[in-house]
């Protein structure tokens, strides 16, 4: 479903696919899932996903992924569902403390280069690449997966020696963008539970908790309903469904399980701003997110074809924006807007620029200019028609290249249909609804949703994340909240005309897709420990 994935295609191969395609594609029908994959359900209901795939070579991709994050801590386990991770290096039923990571680095798999981990809100992934020169290797990696899955120890002695390292991540964090980060999301999460549930914790808890805490959460929520094991590699299929069902079908769900529940984000009620800077931030940028709406992930046809006419618009509008940057005076380095998940269930339209010599003001006016000028008079003809082609020719690459993705992007393609639900139709599929639905695309349909998605003058956040200034220096370029507001209140007082349409250089479609600018302030569901 991600379209940067996608890659060229032989002329052979369309002639066959438009004749596969001549079957009616009806908007009603659900998306059907990839064939190249076996999806299935144990009878405790843990979730398996198995795909053989021959890029790496030798080499399997392994995944246990939890639905569980620091969103269902209680309130004496705040830090616990990040710690619960930290805790499956430090001795298990069949490895004891440090015995697991000198194992996997005596077959060639690196601790945080390949073996590693990470905890977000709603989610636990662990990440296992496994070498399958031999046997033994696969067999054990499938014995870490279920040791990760019900056979934590918690030593007391253990998670004392972990609290000092865990804590050490708390004060200074992975490094700037981190740290940025944890004054943001509160604020961009809108006094949710969500904000009151940052992955890292509190430090009075991580400090005091009792061992009863964790092993009361991993009681709780690591329970084969909410968990799913992948397996995709250089593997047979029949055998790694074999070996799931030996080392996680004796797993049990507890006798009156908790409820696993997913918190509502509220809308904002006044429009804010915030201004986060760091000694080690890299570059200044501006972000403004607008209200949130509930995000719909796609089932039917009939909703991949409105995902596409989303990709369209986003796709035209980014194009207008790195337009501006080939400007003599650009109003930004790098700048765009999209609509763009929260986190699970949420989404809001957001722009962003990284800002160039003339910082906020201009930065701003171009952004808001460019999204209220698609808004008011939508896009032209010739727009669509090169973001059409750009869109199949993506897809066509795709196609293409298919038999030369590496496991590891498929890995998380399948954890997101498992997480969010993410549909995963196949590339197959994918390129014959592009090629008998994009056609049908109108201007006035592309036009029509730009009006309804892209918002007017309405409650927002105003994110300014910069450098922090050194003493002394009089002529930084940080600005105080008020002047943030008063950037977007003057921008938004604006003239806005038609846009007189120029020849664009063909180069100017072959950007980044919509959505990608500024990723680390505008992926809330990023954020991981």
């Amino acid at each position: 479903m991600k379209l940067s994935k996608l890659r060229l295609i032989s002329g052979a191969v369309l002639l066959a696919c438009a004749c596969m395609a001549q079957a009616e594609i009806r908007l009603t029908d659900p998306l059907p899932l990839a064939p190249e994959v076996t999806v299935g359900k144990l009878p405790n209901g843990l979730t398996y996903y198995i795909k053989k795939n021959a890029r790496p070579a030798q080499k399997v991709e392994l995944r246990l992924v939890v639905k569980a994050g620091s969103i269902l801590e209680d309130d004496d386990q705040q830090g616990l569902a990040h710690f619960t991770e930290h805790m499956a290096f430090n001795g298990s039923t069949h490895f004891k403390r440090n015995q697991l990571i000198s194992y996997l680095q005596s077959i060639g798999v690196k601790f945080g280069a390949d073996l590693n981990a990470y905890t977000s809100f709603d989610e636990t992934v662990y990440v296992l690449p496994i070498p399958t020169n031999k046997k033994e290797n696969l067999e054990k990696g499938f014995l870490v997966l279920e040791d990760w899955a019900h056979g934590l120890k918690f030593n007391p002695a253990d998670i004392n020696s972990e609290r000092g390292i865990v804590l050490e991540e708390a004060r200074l964090g992975k490094g700037a963008s981190d740290r940025m980060n944890k004054v943001l999301y509160p604020k961009l999460l809108n006094g949710s539970r969500y904000a009151e549930r940052m992955p890292i914790g509190k430090e009075s808890v991580l400090k005091t908790f009792k061992p009863e805490a964790i092993k009361r959460f991993y009681k709780d929520w690591y329970r084969p309903d909410l968990m799913a094991v992948m397996v995709v590699g250089d593997v047979e299929p029949k055998q790694a469904e074999k070996l799931i069902q030996q080392h996680f079908g004796k797993l049990k769900n507890p006798a009156q399980p908790r409820p696993r529940l997913y918190a509502e984000v509220p809308q904002r009620s006044q429009t804010e701003a915030l201004v986060i800077t760091d000694k080690e931030a890299p570059d200044d940028t501006v972000f403004i997110r607008y209200p949130i709406r509930a995000a719909q992930e796609p089932v039917t046809i009939a909703d991949y074809r409105r995902q596409m006419i989303e990709n369209l618009y986003g796709q035209m509008l980014s194009a207008r924006m790195q337009e501006l940057t080939q400007q003599a005076n650009p109003p930004f380095i790098q700048g765009g807007s999209s609509m763009g998940k929260l986190v699970r269930g949420y989404e809001s339209f957001s722009a962003y620029a990284l800002l160039g010599k003339g910082g906020v003001q201009p930065a701003v006016d171009a952004l808001v200019l460019e999204d209220e000028r698609a808004r008011r008079f939508g896009f032209s003809q010739d727009e669509l028609d090169r973001a059409r082609k750009n869109m199949l020719r993506n897809y066509e690459r795709a196609y293409s290249e298919r038999d030369k993705s590496d496991s590891a992007g498929f890995v998380a393609e399948y954890s997101r249909n498992f997480l969010e639900q993410e549909a995963i139709p196949g590339i197959a599929n994918e390129l014959l609804y592009a090629q008998e639905l994009l056609p049908q695309v109108t201007l006035q349909e592309i036009n029509e949703t730009v009006a309804k998605v892209i918002p007017d003058q309405q409650k927002k956040l105003v994110v300014f994340m910069g450098a922090e200034p050194k003493a002394g220096d009089t002529a930084s370029t940080v600005p105080t909240q008020q002047q943030l507001l008063d950037a977007v209140a003057q921008a938004e007082q604006q003239k806005v005309e038609p846009r007189t349409e120029k020849v664009l250089a063909s180069k100017l479609m072959e950007g980044p897709p919509a959505g990608q600018w500024g990723a680390r302030a505008a992926q809330a569901d990023g954020l991981q420990e």
